[in-house]
């Protein structure tokens, strides 16, 4: 049998040996896993024809100014294609490059309108187009 002081001098040695084994390797720093980004929000896809200004001026390169000139266009032409849009002072090539990826002509979004005997024309309704574009109904 091992005396008493034997035992606590190999226990104090084994101690001293794990001590400096753990020193030797030095601190372990664990760095959390990074979490994939998020993904982005799929882009807002309007169809000029039906969209309210604050959706117009979600668009890029478009502010309140450009946003009421195509409310306006929309009023008095509507617009068939994405390209009557250059009819819109203020949108040129350039920009409607930019905007082409966000902009849907709903199959039947042409805005219907009723006159009336003092002139004035209405909206009546609008087609109200999804985000890829199919029409989804009308509002009433």
């Amino acid at each position: 049998m091992v005396h008493r002081p034997v035992r606590h001098a190999l226990a104090l040695a084994l101690v001293l040996i794990a001590a400096l084994s753990a020193l030797r390797r030095g601190p372990r720093s664990f760095s959390p896993i990074p979490e994939p980004p998020a993904a982005p929000p799929p882009a807002l896809v309007v169809d000029p024809n039906t969209a309210s200004l604050g959706a117009l001026e979600s668009l890029p390169g478009i502010g309140p100014t450009l946003a009421r000139r195509i409310i306006e266009g929309r009023s008095r032409r509507g617009y068939e294609r994405i390209d009557d849009l250059r009819r819109v002072r203020g949108i040129g090539e350039r920009t409607l490059s930019r905007l082409r990826p966000r902009l849907r002509i709903g199959a039947r979004s042409e805005v219907a309108q009723e006159a009336h005997a003092d002139g004035h024309r209405d909206e009546v309704r609008h087609e109200v187009t999804a985000h890829e574009g199919e029409r989804v109904g009308p509002l009433e």
